[in-house]
């Protein structure tokens, strides 16, 4: 079971990574591509969620475009990096996990 988690959250990441090497933020901007709803806050509210502005910045961190990817949102050079750790570690976990070789990194010294 535990693998099937680390597959399905490898596989999303990994996804969401490669979804931002085949679309720039120019495409979400002139509305080429829409990649999610508009956000509920800035809907309702009137005022930006704590994630908005990363899925354009992270197709600008994808791009090579550092500035332009901390103009989307601040965080976004340490997000995009964490991410890609994250699906790594969830798809070498998942790996292991289906051969049998321990579920987490946390089990190796078990």
């Amino acid at each position: 079971m535990l693998c099937l988690g680390l597959s399905a959250l490898a596989l999303m990441a990994l996804g969401g990574l490669l979804v931002s090497f085949m679309v720039t933020p120019d495409d979400i901007e002139a509305g080429r591509v829409v990649l999610s709803p508009p956000c509920a806050a800035r809907l309702l509210f009137g005022v930006d969620c704590p994630i908005c502005g990363l899925t354009r910045a992270f197709c600008a961190m994808s791009h090579g475009e550092l500035a332009r990817a901390m103009g989307y949102h601040a965080l976004a050079p340490i997000l995009y990096p964490l991410t890609w750790a994250g699906a790594l570690v969830s798809a070498w976990g998942a790996v292991r996990s289906a051969r049998g070789g321990g579920a987490s990194l946390g089990e190796a010294g078990r």
